[in-house]
């Protein structure tokens, strides 16, 4: 199963499936509060009901935060 046929470039994650799949094949997440990111791509360690943590070790609350797949076919053009 490739990264594509998992999550469209630029998807919105939602659910604690969406954050698990997005943990299990590794993909690059941007962090956004307001429209403006928080951390620089990267991927997605572990999650828990209220937060997500990234492989830096930074959590994020979930409510107030957006997580969306990167692929660098969103900024190809």
């Amino acid at each position: 199963m490739s990264n594509q046929s998992i999550f469209a470039p630029g998807q919105e994650l939602i659910t604690d499936k969406e954050f698990e799949l997005a943990i299990k094949h590794k993909l690059n997440v941007i962090v956004t509060q307001n429209g403006v990111r928080q951390r620089p791509i990267t991927n997605l360690s572990a999650y828990n009901t209220t937060t997500a943590t990234l492989s830096d070790g930074k959590r994020f609350l979930r409510s107030a935060h957006k997580f969306h797949t990167y692929s660098e076919e969103m900024h190809a053009k």
